[in-house]
C-alpha cells in the first residue's frame, strides 16, 4: 500500500519489491491510498479478507500510534506488516527507512558551504515523520552556524503544488530584500516544480536562486539545469522491505529498524552565492 504510484520515488521502490518477490515465488498487488487514511483502512480490510501473506505499507500521513483508528490498529497487529519510509511513533512494527535527518542536514550544510544564508525549506506533508526528520535536519544545520533566518513553504510532496506555491510566494514578495537565495526541497518532485516556477518567473537557476532536492529520482539529471539532490536508495529499500517481511512471515529473527544512508549528488542547480542581501 503506497500513497501514489505516479510519484517516481514509489515507482522505484515497488520495482525493488517486485524483483525480490518474483525470486521467492510471490505475486505483488499494488494499491494507492492517495494519502487518504480512509482509503488505507479500506485496503487493509480488503487485503486481510483476501488472506494475503504480508503487507508492505507506507502510511497515509499517520505520525503516532494513537492516531490510527482502532479497527485499523487491530488489523496491523493481526497481519504480517513491514512499514517503509514513514515511521510511526509508538509502534513496534518493523520499518525500512533512510536517514532523513542526516540527508537533510548534509543538503543544508552544502548550501551553507556555497555561501547561502537565506535558505527556504520546501516542505512535504507536515505531519509525516519523514518530513519532520528532514525539517529537523534543516533547522539543526542552520542552528549550528547561528543563522536565525529560516522560512518554510509546504507543498505536500507534489510538483504542481510546489509550482503554484513558489509562483505565488515570489510574485507577492518580488520587491523584497528578504527573499531566499536557496531552497532545500523535501523531495525532487517539488524541486522540479520550483524549477518550472522560476522559469516562468524568469529567474535563473543557479545564478538567481539555488535548489537542492531529495530522492535522486530517475529524471532529476534531465531537468534544466540538472538537479543537485540527496540520493536515497529507493530500489534497495524495496528489496530490504521484502527480505524483512519474509522473515516476519517465517517467524525468523529480524531487526526492528533498518536505516539506509543517503548521498549528496552534485549537479548544476546549486551555485555559489556572491551577492549579499
Amino acid at each position: 500500500i503506497i500513497p501514489d504510484i505516479t510519484n517516481i520515488f514509489f515507482t522505484n521502490l515497488v520495482r525493488g519489491v517486485q524483483d525480490v518477490c518474483e525470486n521467492y515465488g510471490y505475486s505483488v498487488l499494488v494499491v494507492n491510498s492517495d494519502d487518504i487514511q480512509e482509503k488505507e483502512s479500506s485496503y487493509l480490510k480488503l487485503l486481510y479478507s483476501r488472506r494475503v501473506d504480508g503487507v508492505i505499507l507506507t502510511t497515509a500521513g499517520y505520525r503516532e500510534e494513537e492516531e490510527f483508528p482502532k479497527e485499523e490498529l487491530l488489523l496491523l497487529k493481526k497481519m504480517n506488516i513491514v512499514l517503509i519510509d514513514r515511521e510511526i511513533n509508538g509502534m513496534t512494527t518493523p520499518i525500512v527507512k533512510v536517514n532523513n535527518f542526516g540527508g537533510a542536514y548534509s543538503a543544508v550544510k552544502y548550501l551553507l558551504a556555497m555561501g547561502h544564508k537565506k535558505i527556504m525549506y520546501l516542505a512535504g506533508i507536515k505531519k509525516t515523520k519523514t518530513n519532520q526528520e528532514r525539517e529537523k535536519g534543516y533547522l539543526t544545520a542552520l542552528r549550528e552556524v547561528q543563522i536565525n533566518w529560516k522560512n518554510e513553504l509546504a507543498a505536500d510532496f507534489r510538483l504542481d503544488t510546489a509550482f503554484q506555491k513558489i509562483v505565488q510566494y515570489w510574485s507577492q514578495l518580488k520587491n523584497s530584500d528578504d527573499l531566499p537565495t536557496a531552497i532545500f526541497s523535501a523531495n525532487d518532485l517539488m524541486a522540479i516544480g520550483a524549477l518550472k516556477a522560476f522559469a516562468q518567473l524568469k529567474l535563473r537557476v543557479p545564478e538567481d536562486i539555488s535548489i537542492i532536492g531529495f530522492d535522486n529520482i530517475s529524471f532529476s539529471d534531465c531537468t534544466y539545469p540538472p538537479l543537485t539532490t540527496i540520493a536515497q536508495p529507493t530500489y534497495l529499500m524495496g528489496q530490504k522491505a521484502v527480505e524483512t517481511l519474509l522473515k516476519v512471515i517465517n517467524k525468523q529473527k529480524i531487526k526492528k529498524s533498518i536505516e539506509l544512508e543517503t548521498e549528496l549528488i552534485e549537479r548544476d542547480s546549486v551555485g555559489r552565492w556572491k551577492v549579499s542581501r
